[in-house]
């Protein structure tokens, strides 16, 4: 019989480890008022309720939260603070790769690209993210694409995982099918599927659905580099027609298809980091980038307790519910009894 938690004992450990490692990134002086922790737990308070710090911050304020977060971050800083995402190093994964758009109205800025129309816009702060999809699942990178193209963004995230890990797969969907990175994985011995266009040309092949087909081809790009492809290619029928996924490594059909479905668990991913995120109006590409990195560690915590107590059955919804009620029992607990606040910020913390 699988074993009942309370994830209410189990919820603020991970927390105050994410409002460690955020705390870091933040601007701190001697001569500040409030320590790196208070502005940290205003960020992750904001993710978990899915506000804004105006909305959660009151001392100190969300002026003096901005200054701080803006006066302390760095590229560097945000490297550093995905890394602490990652799994141990040595370790075997399979990567599911994706980009994810945050739409954003108004004039353009640094970092918005075009995209498609969606929420009254077309201008997203588009995001490259490496999702590990073994047995301890979470969001493992997280990079900003300024102009909205996959390939470089994709090759740099891959060698740099390939540094410190046995990538057994990565899973991708058709908009990574670029001849460079497929060029790449294939002479780095990577095993990848993806998608393939259904062009004309491909039509022609031939190809019988349940067997796969050694494909060959040459691309040649304008500065006269050639670039030579060879993988296998899968025929499957879908709602919309036919399609093919293509492989460096050959397999059954079925065990293609079944790796490559796995590639939904990033979507539902996206999805729920929605759920997590801080609510914001800037328009300052390493804020944003910050912020989104914060609502992936809040969505990552979620995914180590689902590892962790594997037996029962814990939801999203239960951390988030459960974490709010946190929150309001160290409200009422920093209140007197003629309503004063009796300390400047609330801690997530727990000894």
């Amino acid at each position: 019989m699988a074993r009942s938690v309370n994830p209410t004992y189990i919820i603020p450990t991970p927390l105050k480890e994410v409002i460690g490692s955020v705390r870091t990134c933040l601007y701190q002086s001697e001569f500040c008022t409030y320590g790196s922790a208070d502005i940290a737990t205003a960020l992750v308070t904001a993710a978990v309720q899915n506000k804004s710090l105006n909305g959660v911050s009151k001392r100190p304020d969300s002026d003096t939260d901005f200054w701080r977060i803006y006066k302390g971050l760095t590229i560097d800083a945000l490297k550093l603070l995905v890394m602490t995402q990652r799994p141990p190093k040595g370790a075997h994964i399979t990567i599911l790769v994706d980009g994810h758009d945050k739409m954003k109205c108004g004039k353009d800025a640094l970092g918005l690209v075009g995209t498609k129309p969606k929420c009254g816009t077309s201008l997203a702060f588009k995001y490259l993210v490496a999702f590990s999809n073994g047995e301890r699942k979470g969001i493992i990178d997280v990079r900003e694409m300024f102009d909205g193209s996959v390939t470089n963004d994709a090759m740099e995230l891959v060698q740099e995982l390939e540094k410190d890990y046995i990538i057994d797969w990565i899973i991708m969907d058709g908009e990574f099918y670029k001849a460079e990175l497929i060029g790449y994985l294939i002479n780095a011995k990577i095993p990848f599927i993806t998608k393939r266009t259904n062009t004309g040309n491909i039509r022609e092949l031939g190809i019988k659905y349940g067997r796969p087909y050694l494909y060959k081809t040459d691309v040649v790009r304008p500065d006269g580099r050639v670039i030579h492809l060879q993988y296998w290619m899968y025929k499957y029928r879908g709602r919309n027609g036919d399609f093919f996924l293509i492989s460096n490594v050959k397999n059954g059909s079925k065990t293609v298809r079944k790796l490559f479905k796995t590639r939904w668990n990033i979507e539902t991913g996206f999805r729920e980091v929605n759920r997590v995120g801080i609510r914001t109006t800037t328009r300052d590409f390493l804020m944003q980038l910050f912020f989104y990195i914060v609502s992936c560690m809040v969505y990552n915590v979620w995914q180590k307790i689902r590892f962790r107590y594997g037996t029962s059955t814990v939801r999203l919804d239960d951390v988030i519910d459960c974490v709010k009620r946190y929150i309001k029992q160290l409200v009422l607990s920093a209140t007197d009894i003629l309503g004063f606040h009796r300390n400047h910020h609330i801690r997530l913390r727990i000894t």
